[in-house]
């Protein structure tokens, strides 16, 4: 049998990492879209996911490569969720903080103010809420990547479908003019 190329392999991961940090945001963001439509803000769901998802997932496959989250494999469940967040969540604080600091350092500061301004950053009220997200994200993310290796794929996309029409037939995952139609036409 032939085996599969590399790219190949290395694409499915990412896209399959991606996607899963891709549904997470989405439901992050149609939170907060729906907050600030009561102050008639604009906001943007699609494009902020799909970037924050491709980050998050860089930082996943190469902090997956470090031996210290390979050490996590042999833990229980819960460990290795909690562990494993914990890693990368302190990937993406390096990640963000060499981000700002050459971004500082192309508009021309000098390093110690560049680096000022990038610890400034990370200490702010806004990456400290994002901070909290992210987090909150890899916790979601190790959990469904303990349950999807747990799983045969059949049994997994039967678990995950059955969750989904249950909430959509529930009114869950329905939009609030589809309900309200709904509702309208019961009366």
């Amino acid at each position: 049998m032939k085996k599969e190329p590399l790219w190949k392999r290395e694409m499915k991961e990412v896209l399959s990492i991606s996607t899963v940090f891709f549904v997470i945001f989405v439901l992050f963001l149609l939170m907060k879209k729906s907050l600030l439509d009561d102050y008639d803000i604009n906001f943007y769901i699609i494009s902020t996911a799909l970037i924050a998802s491709l980050i998050l997932a860089k930082v996943v496959l190469i902090f997956d490569l470090l031996p210290l989250t390979k050490k996590t494999d042999n833990l229980l469940n819960i460990y290795r969720v909690f562990l494993r967040s914990l890693i990368y969540i302190f990937g993406y604080i390096v990640f963000t903080f060499l981000e700002h600091l050459i971004k500082e350092l192309i508009d021309g500061e000098s390093y110690s103010q560049a680096l000022k301004a990038t610890v400034h950053h990370l200490f702010s009220p806004a990456f400290i809420t994002t901070f909290i997200g992210v987090f909150v994200a890899f916790l979601f993310f190790n959990a469904f990547w303990v349950i999807r290796n747990h799983c045969n794929k059949f049994e997994f996309f039967v678990s995950w479908s059955t969750l989904l029409l249950f909430l959509f037939k529930n009114k869950v995952l329905r939009r609030p003019v589809e309900v309200a139609a709904d509702n309208r036409r019961s009366a």
